[in-house]
């Protein structure tokens, strides 16, 4: 019965971090992933410009950073549930609306509003800052827990939406997307109740707004607001881009999906490493270590011809992306503090999306006027590189 018991106590301990995992899955899987496997098939069969089509996704990342200002100061007052069902609704609705799309404009309004409904209400800035309200004396562990389940959105979406798109076209596609979608978070969205911080059940909510201000004005929160732009940029831009970059050496829709989907397993393998490497290198050089192997991996994926080269790109930059998210959220809990952390966060959120939407309509406006990926990719390095200056002037400034 020992091992019966622990299972139990584990299972009772961790569900909530468990639900928002999955509900983190549907999340990113169903807007943020399988968007880079329709944006082709999409353009083929409607004519519409591959800028427009990055452009709807653009948007939709600048609607969820606004959507997530909102977000975080409902979170700050409420227990989540209000935010998880709200961003559920409206994003299935406005999805659902966009597979019926016959014009450019509607898809992109459609696309637009419904992303970013997600985006703003679903993705890890909510995600997070629930799971640092449940687990504040098991925070680390918690934010393994959720981030390894949220590591597995790209190999269970990528492939799933390649597999969808051949056997029933986009349309059918973005409607089984979107009903996986549903199911994946509703669980979440019912159950897991994050008490609000006392602060923001006791004083009045007007004394909010100049607390966060004053912290914008400290050193330490700018940097990491400009190091997230960086890396939100670049990261972008790879992350929606690379499926058709790799059919671009030469890889068959199929084959370049499935291998973008392998991209989360190095996610997963990279959380696996995330105690031992921050016992080690501490958050802040775990951080740089990221940002310069997913530099090195955009280099490669520039380069990229020989298979080896693409593998090297889904391997580096896989264990990278999968570090840095619960590596972002670990560091911004520790900068930003917990009592005004929610609405925090939806500032970061407003940062990483607007720098976030730019990245795949600038590429998206690159591919169509050179006709190839290198100048994308060689940019997404060079603002790694960045990132890792960023670190290193961080981690020179003193917390107050």
């Amino acid at each position: 019965m020992g091992p019966l018991l622990r299972a139990r106590d584990w299972t009772r301990a961790w569900w909530p971090a468990v639900l928002l995992g999955v509900a983190t899955i549907g999340a990113y899987g169903a807007v943020y992933y399988s968007f880079g496997v329709l944006i082709e098939p999409v353009r083929a069969e409607t004519g519409w410009a591959t800028s427009q089509l990055a452009g709807a996704f653009s948007l939709s990342v600048l609607v969820g950073g606004a959507g997530g200002v909102v977000a975080g100061r409902v979170l700050d007052r409420t227990d989540g549930r209000l935010v998880l069902l709200a961003a559920l609704g409206v994003g299935c609705a406005l999805l659902f609306a966009a597979s019926w799309a016959t014009e450019a404009w509607q898809f992109m309004v459609a696309w637009t509003l419904g992303g970013g409904a997600v985006a703003g209400g679903l993705y890890y800035h909510v995600t997070m800052a629930l799971t640092a309200r449940l687990y504040p004396d098991r925070r680390a562990a918690a934010f393994s827990v959720l981030t390894l389940l949220g590591a597995l959105a790209g190999p269970v979406f990528y492939p799933l939406a390649g597999w969808l798109v051949e056997a029933l076209a986009w349309r059918d596609a973005l409607r089984v997307l979107t009903a996986a979608l549903a199911v994946l978070v509703l669980p979440a969205a019912l159950l897991v109740r994050a008490p609000a911080p006392r602060r923001a059940r006791d004083v009045a909510v007007e004394a909010a707004a100049p607390s966060v201000l004053r912290q914008l004005r400290e050193p330490r929160v700018l940097l990491l607001l400009a190091m997230i732009a960086c890396v939100s940029l670049s990261t972008s831009a790879v992350t929606l881009h690379q499926v058709t970059a790799m059919q671009a050496t030469g890889l068959s829709l199929a084959a370049a999906s499935s291998i973008a989907g392998t991209r989360g397993l190095f996610q997963f393998a990279g959380r696996v490493c995330l105690s031992p490497l921050v016992r080690r290198l501490g958050i802040a050089g775990a951080i740089a270590l990221c940002y310069a192997l997913a530099s090195v991996g955009a280099v490669m994926l520039g380069m990229a011809g020989p298979v080896f080269l693409v593998i090297g790109f889904i391997s580096l930059s896989g264990v990278a992306v999968g570090l840095l998210s619960p590596l972002h959220g670990l560091f911004a809990t520790e900068v930003y503090g917990e009592t005004d952390l929610g609405s925090l966060m939806g500032v970061q959120q407003v940062v990483a999306s607007i720098s976030g939407a730019i990245g795949p309509w600038a590429a998206g406006l690159a591919v169509d006027g050179t006709g190839a990926y290198t100048l994308v990719l060689a940019s997404a390095a060079g603002l790694y590189a960045l990132g890792v200056c960023l670190i290193a002037a961080q981690r020179r400034v003193p917390l107050r």
